[in-house]
């Protein structure tokens, strides 16, 4: 009997620890897959299919270091779905309309309000308590907040470590004004004054040109109004530019211009094309928009005079002595990527995400493999010397390399760092981003517009289809077809068609997110 009971004793011992070790084992696993440590050998990886526009700069390639980096961190197989750009809107729509998307698709924010109540994407604010890395990120990025809809966030954003600063700047040619012994223009009336100088010494030439109205929106808000629905930072508020009185000193400055002879008189139907054309072969001398442009119009007139230069001069003081200017907003917040409800491990992919968005995950998504491409340097990462040197004669060194490696903004990272991009970048470039940091006049102009309800949006299309067909003689004003007497009675005009209900739609919805 003593025996037979030491037998069920042991026989008991054996039973526990058996089912101890299977318990044990089962949360190994369990741990395994949350726990992004780079071991995840002992899982079936989570493949998931993943669709994303296609910037002509920079190719996307589907089996890079970053991609498989991230396997390797994350346990997340990435199955990757470029579509050419010019082709992704359209094939985005059908997606988005026939509700059968991918498991994780780029879309635009306003994508995510219009389709959020369809159901077809996962709620991402369901998650936040999985997402430490990105509710850091949200917290120095608030205008995050205007993506929610209904109080609910259904898509990631991408975000800004550190970017080379860009903006809408005035960019003149430096040497000609050192050849007419010019002082650096300081305001609009200086402008004038060098422009008609510009035009005196060259004859043939239009000094300032433009690519359509792409430059109205900072133009005009550096003259102290506004184009469009423009922010104000000051009053914390949005308005409507063209149908205020201070749009009317805007149309006088550039009807002067153009009566003169000093604006461009295609300025209105230039294409990007003909435009770059113009600035790169000295037919016109200044221009009021994307600074980076200025990088290759320096390189291809240096190539018939090397002191030939156009760079960036500070923001111009407008009539009331202030100064304003346009800097491109603080990330990419428009652009989004939405996760598909029908996904089957979401918690995978948000932890995936999550990562991304934290220190590791970023450096990756940036500079790429540790030891292979990157290192970490006076403790910060740096491109290798080898990497670097292998790109650098290239056509375009930063794009092939970040194609090659699958790295930073136009591939799959959403906290971008272009620090990489630096390292290859033409120096006027990164000096030009420091400078517009700096610049006094300096403004970040919102990179989202609040969330509507769907009955906002469609008073918005209401009253933008009654206002666009008046905001076309902005053109008129400007040439002269339309007197600037008229101007008091247009902007009557635009009022009644709405202006100021899309003001006022506008700032109600802003109101829900502050």
């Amino acid at each position: 009997m003593k025996r037979k009971m030491i037998w069920l004793t042991n026989l008991l011992l054996c039973l526990t620890l058996l089912l101890s070790a299977c318990g044990s084992g089962g949360n190994a696993s369990n741990d395994k897959t949350s726990n992004n440590n780079g071991d995840n050998t002992q899982n079936a990886p989570v493949e998931i299919r993943w669709t994303r526009g296609e910037n002509p700069a920079q190719a996307i390639k589907e089996n890079t270091p970053v991609i498989k980096e991230i396997l390797n961190k994350t346990n997340v197989k990435i199955n990757l779905e470029p579509v050419p750009g010019s082709n992704y809107g359209d094939k985005k729509r059908v997606l988005l309309a026939s509700n059968n998307i991918p498991d994780v698709i780029g879309i635009e924010a306003g994508d995510a309000a219009e389709f959020a109540d369809t159901g077809m994407f996962l709620t991402i604010s369901d998650y936040l308590d999985q997402m430490p890395n990105f509710q850091k990120v949200m917290e120095t990025h608030p205008e995050i907040s205007k993506l929610f809809v209904n109080g609910k966030l259904y898509s990631l954003p991408i975000t800004e470590k550190f970017k080379i600063q860009g903006g809408k700047a005035p960019m003149i040619r430096t040497d000609i004004l050192e050849e007419l012994q010019l002082d650096y223009p300081t305001s609009f009336d200086e402008l004038y004054t060098v422009l008609k100088a510009m035009k005196e010494a060259y004859p043939d030439s239009y000094p300032f040109s433009t690519r359509g109205l792409s430059f109205m929106d900072a133009f005009s808000l550096g003259m102290g109004s506004g184009y469009g629905m423009t922010y104000d930072d000051e009053q914390n508020r949005y308005f409507y530019g063209q149908n205020k009185p201070e749009f009317k000193e805007v149309l006088t400055y550039l009807n002067k211009l153009y009566n003169e002879k000093l604006l461009d008189p295609d300025f209105a139907v230039n294409t990007k094309q003909n435009w770059d054309e113009k600035l790169s072969t000295g037919r016109s001398f200044f221009y009021y928009d994307n600074n980076s442009f200025a990088v290759n119009y320096n390189s291809t007139l240096q190539q018939n005079d090397p002191e030939a230069k156009f760079d960036r001069i500070p923001y111009l003081n407008n009539s009331m002595g202030e100064a304003k200017g346009w800097l491109y907003p603080k990330g990419w917040l428009v652009d989004n990527y939405a996760i598909s409800s029908k996904t089957k491990n979401p918690e995978a992919i948000i932890a995936m995400f999550d990562w991304m968005y934290g220190e590791e995950g970023s450096m990756v998504t940036n500079y790429g493999v540790e030891t292979e491409t990157f290192e970490i340097k006076d403790g910060q990462p740096q491109m290798l010397p080898s990497v670097i040197e292998k790109y650098k004669t290239s056509s375009d060194p930063a794009r092939v390399m970040m194609s090659e490696l699958g790295t930073g903004l136009l591939a799959l990272a959403v906290h971008v760092d272009e620090s990489p991009v630096k390292q290859l970048s033409d120096p006027d470039l990164v000096r030009w981003g420091e400078e517009l940091t700096s610049d006094p006049g300096a403004y970040f102009v919102p990179g989202l517009a609040p969330s509507f309800t769907e009955e906002e949006s469609d008073k918005l299309k209401q009253y933008t289809t009654k206002t666009s067909p008046l905001e076309e003689d902005v053109v008129k004003f400007i040439i002269g077809t339309k007197p600037l007497s008229d101007f008091d009675q247009w902007a009557s005009q635009l009022t009644a068609a709405g202006a100021d209900k899309i003001e006022a739609i506008y700032n109600d919805a802003m109101k829900r997110v502050q």
